[in-house]
Parts: C-alpha cells; sequence; structure tokens
C-alpha cells in the first residue's frame, strides 16, 4: 500500500463513521515490555498485554528487530492470544406471526476463551525531518492459526409466548393487544466443536512522531489500515485504526505512554465468511517498557 492509499483510507476513517450505522464501544488496554539490545543494531523483546474489552484478551509475545541500515528496521515475533468470545444468539425467526406458545429452540450460546498463534514479519522505514519530526511506515504480515479444538457448556433456548393484555380506551372501549414476551432458560448439555482458522493480514501504518534529542517527550499519531488476504484472489479492508498519544522515557531505561485509540471495523471474517461490521470502538492505551 503506497502512502497515497493510506491517506485515503485514513480520510476515510475519519468521513465512515458519520455515514455508517454502528455502536460505539470503549475500553482500556494494558501492556508492558521489557527489551534487551544485543548490539547497537539488534534487539530482542518481551511484551504481555491485556484489553478490557469487546472480545477481551490476553496476550504474551516475544520479538526480535535488527537494523541492517540507518533509516530501516526489520522484525519477527509470536504472540500467544487468548481471547473471550461474547455472549451469541442466533435470531433466525419471523415475529410477525407467533402462535399462542412456540420454542425457538438452541439459540443462545453462552461466552468462551479460544486460544490463538500468531506469526509475523515486519519491516520499517523512517525519515527524520527538521531535526524533530520523524515519519516511518510500516509494513506488516501476520499469519494467525487456532487449532480445532471442543468446548463443553450449557446450551439454552428461549420460550416465547403471546400474552394477552386487556385494558379500556378514553371512551371505555375494550382493546385487547398481544405483547410477546420470552424466557431464557437452560436446557442441555453441549459440546460444541471449534474448527481449525487460520487468517493472514497486511498491515500498513503511517506514523508521525516528535522526536527531539535530550526531549523525554514524544507525541505521536498514526493512522493503520488492516487488509485480510485469506479471502481469496483479492484484499479485504477489514478495519481502520488510528491512535494519538505520548510517550515519556525517564531514568534512562525506562519509558511510559498514553494514547488513545479509536478502531472502525468495516469487514470481519467469522468461520470463513466475510460479513459486515459497522462497529467503532475506542480505548485508552496505557504502556510500560523497560529497555536495557
Amino acid at each position: 500500500m503506497t502512502l497515497r492509499h493510506l491517506f485515503l483510507s485514513s480520510l476515510l476513517f475519519y468521513t465512515a463513521p458519520l455515514l455508517a450505522e454502528g455502536d460505539d464501544e470503549f475500553g482500556t488496554w494494558q501492556e508492558i515490555g521489557i527489551e534487551k539490545a544485543i548490539t547497537k543494531s539488534w534487539d530482542v523483546g518481551l511484551d504481555l498485554e491485556y484489553r478490557a474489552q469487546h472480545k477481551a484478551r490476553f496476550s504474551a509475545g516475544l520479538g526480535t528487530s535488527y537494523k541492517p541500515i540507518k533509516n530501516l528496521k526489520l522484525g519477527i515475533g509470536y504472540n500467544f492470544l487468548y481471547t473471550n468470545r461474547p455472549d451469541k444468539f442466533n435470531d433466525k425467526s419471523d415475529y410477525t406471526e407467533i402462535p399462542e406458545k412456540w420454542t425457538e429452540g438452541y439459540n443462545f450460546f453462552p461466552a468462551y476463551w479460544s486460544p490463538r498463534h500468531r506469526f509475523y514479519a515486519e519491516a520499517t522505514g523512517s525519515v527524520k525531518l527538521w531535526k524533530w519530526l520523524r515519519i516511518s511506515l510500516r509494513e506488516r504480515y501476520q499469519f494467525t492459526h487456532s487449532k480445532a479444538y471442543n468446548i463443553e457448556r450449557y446450551r439454552y433456548r428461549e420460550n416465547f409466548e403471546n400474552v394477552e393484555h386487556r385494558d379500556f380506551d378514553e371512551n371505555w372501549e375494550e382493546v385487547i393487544w398481544y405483547e410477546l414476551e420470552s424466557e431464557v432458560t437452560r436446557d442441555a448439555w453441549d459440546t460444541k466443536v471449534v474448527p481449525a482458522n487460520t487468517d493472514q493480514v497486511l498491515r500498513s501504518r503511517l506514523k508521525l512522531e516528535y522526536d527531539k534529542k535530550r526531549c523525554p517527550f514524544s507525541p505521536f499519531i498514526s493512522a493503520e489500515a488492516h487488509n485480510s488476504v485469506s479471502t481469496g484472489d483479492h484484499m479485504l479492508l477489514q478495519k481502520m485504526r488510528t491512535s494519538v498519544g505520548c510517550s515519556y522515557k525517564f531514568r534512562k531505561h525506562n519509558e511510559v505512554s498514553l494514547s488513545y485509540v479509536t478502531t472502525f471495523y468495516m469487514y470481519d471474517l467469522e468461520d470463513g465468511e466475510v460479513i459486515r461490521d459497522r462497529d467503532r470502538r475506542h480505548a485508552l492505551s496505557i504502556g510500560y517498557k523497560y529497555s536495557f
């Protein structure tokens, strides 16, 4: 993806939420990391993260990066992800004609946690302008795989019933109406088979950062496009993510960061099928890194 395409995608991020329907959600991200310099050009790192949001997620990652030349950094890494799959309600019924007593069947599935394995390779090019502005473009390929596994859980059904109500209007004429009422009841033990799944994504991130010598503060802004390549012979722009924040270095080896992250979802993949997604998710991200 060129800089022009990334700019147009960023513009789409800001305008599409005004035109599309969707739900907003807020959460928090917490991250802690440690980084060790092996040589001046080579370092390794370990990080832990927890996202308290829709599909809450724990992750642990190990990575390494190498700078063959001044303005280019190459990196590879692995992340173990443990994600919460929220409650799911399958509503495939037609409520236009409801009998006196009617059962939809097994249509409510409780939340569960699922493990995934992610590998990535990336290249980051950067340039510094006016001795204080650093512009970088990162291209990352990530491969995510989850093995097939079974989940033992209760499954539920929802019973629907038309309840008759009677009243009188202002002319004391009797008025009768029916109101649909439901009740979720636990019904049977269920073994859910979650099939193996593989997802491949290309991520392009443009970042502008204040980077001046002897200044501990580094404000930054970034925009990133997530393109899935698991949908056949073309890429699918799944989501756009922007981040605005600042990092602060203190006591030589320590760095903390605070940022506001907004993600606009356009499409998603579920069981290999493309589904439309118009949710906007906001997060306050807090991080700490120790480098030595």
